[in-house]
């Protein structure tokens, strides 16, 4: 039989007995082993990688981000750090002009006159990251902020050499870099080319960025002050107000962290502790739930175990796309009921174990896309940290704040430019965010962190990382890497590394597929990343076709 070829990419789990960091970044990961090889513990670690993630990859992440994290101490206690971003005071639930048709943004809302309410100046709210970063340093680490964040300032002042994934970005978002002077003048050469990698048969270029390293410096010396209520903050204001955007001095002061208990749910005998309120989790653990009720499928990939896996993401995000909303709107009591037995029973009893029910999903949901990086770290004591934090859109706003290095994140994007919905625009909300960083124990012993970048694609990914741990016992590498699905509509995203007698099933069964070849340059199904955790020996998966990097510590001498 004649057959194709297709590609065979993969990475090496890493191992260590010690210690373990993951970060989307070889350079950001080696910051954060640095740390831990210095005796530093894995808070330290995490935040030193994701304040250098910001460095590295700023289309994902940086000062002007909004940040979450989950951390396990050793004694077994769980606590969770919201950063998440703002609309400014003055925003209105009518302040966009909405266009007659099309979608934009990283959710899919209605598209707006000059696509403001996701690029340019008055894309840009509240950041959340450096309040969070700092928060948990402060509250959970044991260096000092000098320590932590002198290999980011280093990166920033001295530079470093750009790779294929840094100039593939910039190339494809130059649409949105170019029109900002900043912008322009950092990511692009005097004749408008985007900086490019070394090609082997010629050199690359080296990124600098001087005045972010003046502003991490003002972080390492002032901590969040700097940004919420010191010169930093006034420079950002100053060059969003004079470009027509609304963020202001009492927005930036008017931010808090917010540190609370994790969701905590039971799967097959283990344990998740994710994010409460307003994030992605709840989403993940109704469809876990959902899925708990039934015997879990004979492989990975088998068509039962997709037809199920599909189902339930079917009917979480109808659950989600329908009731959920920031907290102070919709309330708390929805975010309880969706995952109250009651509820995910009733879910439960409409899925059909022959047939595919398409018709249960919510019509019309467009394709969503994000920026966003995860951070794994363990320590040698058996601390685990899962921190996520994003930009919003790739480059978040498009605008680096002059004079401050700093990209600004377009946290409208969160947001519903329509009034009258339990997501619309309004003076301070906080946003609804997808993220679902997590820590899964079993018998009160740590057995994974992880977490993923991908929009409304970390939900579903997230779902098949823990099923596919717990249910069918894959090390992390194949956890992570597996073939996946996304379902939130009555089309299904599948990947194209499904077997083909599987997708053959799932169409008789009534799917309607789509099938997607993830490259390197896409993110269909999102890009988790996570560490396990048996006993004294620790091991790490990581994205196959990212830059993304896991690094096994020894203990300290």
């Amino acid at each position: 039989m004649a057959t194709r070829s297709v590609w065979q990419i993969d990475k090496t789990e890493a191992s260590s007995g010690s210690g373990m960091v993951t970060a989307e970044h070889p350079l950001a990961a080696e910051v954060g082993a640095r740390i831990l090889g210095a005796g530093g513990n894995a808070v330290d670690a995490a935040v030193a990688a994701a304040f250098a993630m910001g460095v590295v990859e700023p289309t994902t992440s940086g000062l002007a981000g909004v940040a979450w994290c989950v951390i396990r101490q050793p004694d077994g206690t769980v606590t969770t750090i919201d950063g998440a971003g703002a609309a400014p005071l003055r925003a209105t639930p009518d302040m966009y002009e909405l266009l007659s048709g099309g979608a934009a943004g990283m959710y899919g809302w209605p598209a707006t006159k000059d696509n403001a309410q996701n690029v340019g100046y008055r894309s840009v709210g509240v950041p959340g990251a450096v309040g969070m970063l700092c928060h948990a340093l402060e509250r959970h680490g044991t260096l000092d902020r000098a320590a932590v964040l002198d290999d980011a300032i280093r990166l920033a002042a001295d530079g470093f050499d750009v790779d294929w994934s840094f100039t593939l970005a910039v190339a494809t978002y130059y649409d949105r870099l170019a029109p900002i002077d900043a912008s322009r003048r950092l990511y692009m050469k005097a004749n408008g080319a985007p900086l490019h990698a070394a090609t082997g048969l010629e050199a690359g270029d080296r990124f600098v960025q001087a005045d972010l390293a003046e502003s991490l410096r003002a972080i390492a010396r002032s901590g969040p002050d700097a940004l919420y209520r010191g010169a930093l903050g006034k420079a950002i204001v100053r060059d969003v107000q004079a470009h027509g955007g609304l963020l202001s001095e009492e927005d930036l002061a008017a931010f808090a962290v917010r540190e609370s208990p994790p969701l905590v749910a039971g799967y097959r005998g283990h344990r998740i502790h994710t994010l409460a309120g307003a994030s992605g989790a709840v989403t993940l653990i109704e469809a876990l739930g959902i899925i708990e009720g039934f015997a879990p499928g004979s492989a990975p990939l088998a068509a039962e175990t997709l037809h199920l896996l599909v189902e339930a993401q079917r009917r979480a995000f109808a659950d989600r796309f329908h009731y959920l909303g920031a907290p102070e709107v919709v309330g708390t009591g929805v975010y309880d009921r969706l995952i109250s037995d009651a509820h995910i029973a009733a879910v439960r009893a409409t899925i059909d174990l022959e047939h595919a029910t398409p018709e249960a999903g919510v019509t019309g949901m467009p394709p969503s896309t994000d920026c966003t990086t995860h951070v794994n770290v363990v320590d040698r004591e058996g601390r685990m940290v899962a921190l996520t934090t994003t930009n919003g859109g790739a480059y978040g706003s498009g605008v680096v704040a002059e004079g401050t290095g700093i990209m600004l994140s377009n946290v409208m994007t969160w947001f519903d430019p329509r009034p009258g919905g339990p997501n619309s625009v309004a003076g301070g909300k906080r946003i609804l965010s997808a993220i679902a960083p997590l820590v899964i124990t079993r018998d009160d012993r740590p057995v994974l962190c992880a977490g993923a970048p991908g929009g409304r694609r970390i939900m579903s990914a997230m779902l098949h990382v823990v099923t596919n741990v717990i249910d069918h016992g894959l090390g992390p590498q194949d956890a992570v890497n597996g073939p996946r699905t996304h379902c939130e509509s009555p089309v299904t995203l599948v990947d194209s590394r499904i077997p083909a007698s599987a997708l053959a099933t799932l169409a008789a069964m009534g799917h309607r597929l789509a099938v997607k070849e993830e490259t390197f340059a896409s993110s269909h199904f999102a890009r988790p990343s996570a560490i396990a955790i048996d006993g004294a020996s620790l091991r790490a998966g990581v994205g196959a076709l990212k830059t993304s990097t896991a690094i096994g510590v020894d203990r300290p001498a």
